[in-house]
């Protein structure tokens, strides 16, 4: 990530990040992306690893060599939020609702997800939502959060993933991860 919490790079690490200095093999094709920085913060995709800040010490080829400046909050990982559209559906499970809703999603992070929908929703509900972004489609729950502000002419929702499976988090963690990368350095 970078200093404002953004994915830049794709990296393997060949060792583990409690040494003092990290050996990161760095894909090539984001390498100018994270040659434009100082320091990184470096997030795993994996819940074994932590996630840390270090200082770009040097480069050699693809390689970066990275000193440990300290260990960061396990939530950055689940925080972590990656704008995203796709479009999908909402299925009632407490909502007095019936049938499908269609929304299109604003953002996905390992926690939740914000979407717009045209039809009205309260706070509380819960829904199953369809994600197909992960490497295979997830039916999710959902609690809806909130309504928020938007910029479009249908309301923008925020909600809460419920009842995530380690390996659902996984899938959603490494297709936010994935998302980003595919527009490196893009600044979004």
């Amino acid at each position: 990530l970078d200093s404002k919490g953004r994915p830049v790079a794709h990296c393997t690490s060949f060792q583990g990040l409690d040494a003092p200095t990290w050996q990161l093999q760095v894909d090539p094709e984001d390498l100018e992306c994270v040659m434009g920085h100082t320091s990184i913060r470096l997030v795993g995709t994996s819940d074994k690893y932590i996630a840390a800040e270090g200082q770009i010490l040097r480069w050699n080829g693809h390689s970066v060599l990275v000193k440990a400046v300290r260990e960061l909050d396990g939530n950055l990982r689940k925080n972590l939020r990656m704008p995203v559209r796709f479009p999908s559906f909402l299925y009632p499970i407490t909502g007095k609702w019936q049938g499908r809703r269609p929304i299109l999603s604003h953002d996905l992070s390992c926690g939740g997800i914000a979407f717009y929908c045209g039809q009205p929703l309260e706070e509380g509900e819960v829904a199953q939502l369809v994600v197909p972004v992960t490497a295979q489609p997830l039916l999710l729950s959902v609690t809806i959060l909130h309504r928020n502000q938007s910029e479009e002419q249908v309301p923008l929702y925020g909600a809460r993933f419920t009842d995530l499976l380690r390996e659902e988090e996984s899938m959603i963690r490494e297709a936010v991860f994935n998302l980003q990368l595919h527009h490196p350095c893009s600044g979004s």
